[in-house]
């Protein structure tokens, strides 16, 4: 439990780093204030239990809100959910707040790791730290990727006049060595939840 824990702090550290990062993206909708599920908000997954609920807001349009989830054979991933009410976070792409924080950054195969087009995943290492990062961005429409696509959707959003709450969700998970097990594992648990948090939102009146 002690090792999640500081993985936790270790995981918000570098998230916080790249959030850093969006007040330098130019804004187009007026200031929203990040919305999030709560605490009594139950994500469930096969064979995993999750703990507590942990918020890092530094300003009330951006917040990073983790929680640990815990696995029956032991292992850990932590879901950590960066929310604001600006498209500004699908500035940055998912390795950036890893780069900025010296890990080299690579894409693993399908066959290790069975994303879908919705969630991608990429491995991040330093030193004798290796992590498997699942992750996906999206809206109240759904999960819509950071592309033309979900520009588009926030521009017309901006011109309407219509507020929206934009995430990035990230799954990420300690691994001595990355093998198809552990890939599908965390593959699976991010199947399970990223569409439990996608309902959210898309139920979330405006």
């Amino acid at each position: 439990m002690q090792t999640s824990i500081i993985r936790t702090f270790v995981l918000v550290a570098v998230l916080l780093s790249g959030a850093a990062l969006y007040p330098l993206v130019g804004e187009t909708h007026s200031a929203a204030i990040a919305r999030w599920p709560g605490s009594d908000v139950h994500l469930e997954a096969e064979n995993w239990s999750t703990g507590p609920l942990s918020v890092d807001q530094a300003s009330t349009d951006t917040a990073i809100v983790s929680r640990v989830f815990s696995s029956q054979s032991g292992a850990t991933a932590t879901l950590s959910l960066v929310t604001s009410g600006t498209p500004k976070l699908y500035a940055a792409g998912a390795e950036v707040p890893f780069l900025g924080s010296g890990y080299q950054v690579e894409t693993p195969s399908r066959d290790l790791v069975p994303a879908d087009d919705n969630v991608r995943a990429l491995v991040a290492r330093r030193g004798a730290e290796e992590w498997l990062v699942l992750y996906a961005y999206g809206e109240r429409r759904g999960l819509l990727g950071n592309g033309a696509l979900a520009w588009g959707f926030a521009v017309l959003d901006g011109l309407a006049g219509r507020q929206n709450d934009y995430y990035k969700m990230y799954l990420v998970a300690g691994v001595e060595e990355l093998d198809a097990t552990a890939g599908r594992d965390v593959a699976k648990l991010a199947g399970a939840i990223f569409p439990q948090v996608a309902r959210w939102y898309a139920g979330t009146p405006a």
